[in-house]
């Protein structure tokens, strides 16, 4: 079975995630001020990226793919990933969306105000 390079890229950011979790902010150099940013950044998508697949997988007639939301929400990441920090560490906080919007999607979670909130205090301990 041959795997395309998206795959790949989802499978690996999968691994980082499961492995690493969203502690990427420590590979840099960032002050508290900045980490509680991108956390609150990232929590806030991942509250957005929930209540879209629920809405999606309540509504579509045929089952969603990844892309599908992704497709739909990359542009609203990629202008908060900007306005972030004066768009500071926009790749690390793209790189960690993505994975976060696969983790989401396979574990189909239900409750965006949860999933945000816990991130986010995943994120900053």
């Amino acid at each position: 079975m041959w795997v395309n390079n998206e795959e790949k890229y989802y499978f690996n950011s999968l691994f980082k995630f499961f492995f690493r979790g969203p502690s990427f902010f420590a590979e840099t150099e960032l002050n508290s001020e900045e980490t509680i940013e991108n956390c609150k950044t990232l929590g806030y998508l991942s509250f957005l990226a929930v209540e879209k697949f629920k809405t999606l997988r309540s509504t579509a007639s045929e089952e969603i793919e990844l892309d599908d939301a992704k497709e739909l929400l990359e542009p609203v990441a990629l202008q908060a990933f900007k306005m972030n920090n004066g768009g500071r560490n926009q790749e690390q906080l793209f790189d960690e969306w993505n994975m976060m919007l696969t983790d989401i999607f396979l574990n189909e979670y239900s409750d965006p105000k949860v999933y945000a909130k816990t991130y986010i205090g995943e994120c900053l301990s």
